[in-house]
């Protein structure tokens, strides 16, 4: 197996360039409220619909983080999946809700109402793609999931335990559990994914260890970030011999940084990425964001993290190593 690693992500889409320079506004007011019964309890969701849709089109959802709702974590991240989504006209966003406003995720040691009762996220999950594709004849080949927090930890339990449901993952401000603080049973196959970490977390420590959030309540034990890139990197080499070849790349804004590497997988046709921030804030990065809690007074808006994410699930629906050189 040959992998390619490559650090340039300034790919030029632009579609979703131009709907971050004018988007327009309202897109609060554009989603459409469901619900869905999963084990006796009703689940709610979000949706966005582009003005001017297109056949088979991609499906993303966004996870919320700790405590957050699907209204939030779209007003956090300044509306900007939905901005993005119009432009290209190719993409549906869906927010699902978690319960009582978190995830059951793979950390055992969670305190969640939602791990206590064991609710059946993934299987939430399924339906709503489910009811996407028989509402709007999405491509079932190309379905994504980025998350937040407690939603990049539903991610990686995403891809875990159903990897074949998605083409693609990028999990925010999340590391995964130590082994003793992990209840998921793993599929054990190669994903495409990208991991956003930033170096100052004090809630998700990027270097590993206990994880406290806000509340004040623990999560449990996490890996470090560079062991858990090597997680993924290892299902990605497993069963082959694999040749790197490296390029290195520094983007500074303001006072953050931020570094990226990607891996390719020519023959498991995947692709892993890493995008390290330094002073970046702890939310989504964006120039559209108008506010955050008092922890982000520091949040760089040089950046766009959504579009960033987006810009990597449109190189894993499009596979093609060349972009790693552009």
């Amino acid at each position: 197996m040959t992998i390619f690693k490559n650090t340039n992500y300034l790919i030029i889409f632009l579609a979703l360039c131009m709907g971050s320079i004018n988007a327009q506004s309202g897109h609060e007011k554009t989603t459409v409220l469901d619900s869905i019964m999963i084990d006796a309890h009703w689940r709610t969701f979000e949706y966005h619909v582009p003005q001017y849709p297109v056949n088979n089109s991609r499906l993303v959802l966004v996870l919320h983080g700790d405590g957050m709702t699907t209204k939030s974590i779209q007003t956090k991240t300044g509306f900007e999946f939905n901005k993005l989504a119009d432009n290209t006209g190719a993409t549906i966003v869906v927010y699902p809700q978690g319960y009582k406003n978190y995830w059951n995720d793979c950390r055992r040691e969670a305190s969640f109402e939602t791990k206590n009762k064991d609710i059946n996220d993934v299987a939430f999950i399924k339906s709503i793609i489910q009811r996407m594709e028989r509402r709007y004849h999405i491509d079932r080949k190309n379905v994504f999931v980025t998350g937040y927090f407690n939603g990049g930890n539903m991610c990686y339990k995403l891809a875990k335990t159903i990897p074949d449901v998605f083409k693609g993952f990028a999990a925010i401000g999340a590391n995964l559990p130590i082994t003793s603080n992990d209840d998921c049973v793993p599929i054990n196959k190669a994903v495409s994914i990208m991991v956003i970490n930033n170096v100052s977390d004090t809630i998700n420590p990027y270097k590993g260890g206990e994880l406290t959030s806000l509340d004040g309540f623990t999560r449990g034990k996490v890996l470090p970030t560079n062991e858990t890139l090597d997680y993924w990197l290892t299902l990605l080499e497993q069963n082959d011999e694999a040749t790197l070849s490296s390029l290195s790349s520094t983007i500074a804004k303001a006072n953050s940084t931020f570094f990226r590497d990607d891996y390719w997988s020519k023959e498991k046709n995947k692709r892993v990425s890493l995008l390290k921030i330094v002073k970046g804030g702890y939310p989504f990065p964006n120039p559209h964001v108008n506010q955050w809690s008092q922890i982000a007074a520091n949040m760089n808006k040089h950046i766009n993290i959504p579009e960033t994410v987006m810009r990597f699930f449109y190189q894993v629906q499009y596979s093609n190593p060349d972009h790693f050189n552009k």
